[in-house]
């Protein structure tokens, strides 16, 4: 039976084509995604995301990158989000409904546009509604409250793009991508590195950049150095539990470095400050070298998993400067990786998002009121998640890089 599910063969080859089971689906996830929408609250980017609207609209975009250091969004964002805040106002319409149903549509664009890249492989519709069910993709479009569901759509229409040879609509997509948040960037490299000749990765890049430039230049002429502090060279921020437990990073992966002896505590303090500076550069490094090194993969599917693999890396060496949401940049691109992965994944890193979120807000359903805060140290259980996910993510970048030097000659 396994077999034929994998085939799509037999009882289960009307999966091959949309029928009943496809609307289901389509329906299923519109009405959870509806339901997270206007009956829960979000996490507490909601009521962050409604200061900065709100700040925006009083102190103008520029007043407020000089007033608040972690306004790290790109212009485009910071504007829209304050005519939208003025807007819901008006309509009485509660900001958390307006700042999340945007993405959630887009989601079923994201899901839409999977299919499409997919559209000769006999899974294509089953990979649709995959995605589209997908708890964790319904998570971070339509209850967290955050634009990072937009780098997914923008970064899978780039490598549709770039995968057909139109290098020119995938910097235009890329462009736009970066007006709503920068890390759409982490797509490029695999891209740049695909596209064949100078000047097809000329026509890219340069796309990209004039794209991007038409929503940064009104800030980039009148206060340049604060765009880049405040966007460009945006670190991350260290997300910890009140007890000092970390969201995310590899130090602290089942305890192994708290239960280090004391002679080795200098050496790990150090290594972890060291990388806890260098964490940017040795990410986006991380991220170009498996580009290149997978450069000759061209395809859509074959430029799909370049990206992943690039996201997973990064996702692995990520020093706690990380948040939940990030996760939203890769699940399409679960889809063009082995099987495997994508059943792992979904159901370790997606039970450790969920069950983060379930205990933080007090309701299986997500619809009691976010307090990160309340709980001081994190149960074993969501611990264990989180490090099962982290030593998947890990694994993984480590399998694919050796996979991808092996194709290379290097080993």
């Amino acid at each position: 039976m396994l077999r034929e599910l994998v085939a799509l063969e037999g009882r289960f080859a009307f999966l091959r084509a949309r029928g009943t089971w496809w609307w289901a689906a389509l329906g299923v996830g519109a009405v959870v995604r509806v339901a997270l929408v206007l009956f829960t609250e979000g996490t507490l980017d909601v009521p962050i995301w409604q200061a900065h609207a709100e700040s925006v609209r009083k102190f103008g975009l520029v007043g407020y990158y000089e007033r608040q250091e972690v306004f790290n969004h790109p212009p485009f964002m910071g504007m829209a989000m304050a005519v939208g805040w003025a807007k819901a106002i008006g309509l009485g319409v509660p900001f958390a409904v307006y700042l999340r149903a945007p993405f959630a549509l887009l989601d079923l664009g994201t899901a839409l546009l999977l299919s499409h890249a997919l559209r000769d492989a006999p899974h294509r519709h089953l990979v649709f509604a995959a995605y589209w069910l997908n708890p964790l993709a319904m998570l971070l479009s339509a209850y967290h409250g955050n634009t990072d569901s937009a780098v997914a759509f923008f970064s899978l229409l780039a490598v549709v793009a770039a995968g057909r040879g139109r290098a020119i609509a995938a910097g235009a997509a890329i462009g736009v991508g970066l007006w709503i948040k920068l890390p759409v960037v982490l797509a490029g490299p695999a891209l740049f590195f695909a596209l064949e000749g100078a000047r097809r990765r000329l026509k890219f890049a340069g796309t990209a950049l004039a794209v991007a430039i038409t929503s940064f230049l009104p800030v980039m002429v009148t206060a340049p150095a604060l765009l880049v502090s405040r966007v460009v060279a945006y670190p991350g921020l260290r997300v910890e539990s009140p007890d000092g437990t970390p969201i995310w990073t590899l130090w602290d992966l089942f305890g192994l470095v708290d239960r280090a002896p004391e002679s080795l505590r200098g050496l790990l303090d150090g290594a972890m400050q060291g990388h806890a500076a260098a964490n940017s550069m040795l990410c986006l490094g991380a991220v170009v070298g498996v580009a290149w090194l997978r450069r000759r993969e061209r395809g859509v599917r074959e430029l799909g998993f370049s990206v992943l693999a690039g996201q997973i890396t990064f996702y692995a060496l990520n020093h706690n400067f990380f948040s939940f949401q990030y996760f939203a940049w890769s699940i399409p691109f679960w889809y063009f990786a082995p099987l495997a992965f994508v059943v792992a994944a979904t159901v370790l890193i997606g039970g450790y998002l969920y069950g983060a979120y379930a205990l933080f807000c007090g309701d299986l359903l997500l619809r009691g009121k976010w307090d990160f805060y309340a709980f001081a140290s994190w149960p074993r259980w969501l611990l264990a998640l989180r490090d099962a996910s982290l030593l998947l993510c890990a694994g993984s970048a480590i399998t694919w890089l050796r996979s991808s030097l092996t194709r290379r000659g290097f080993g």
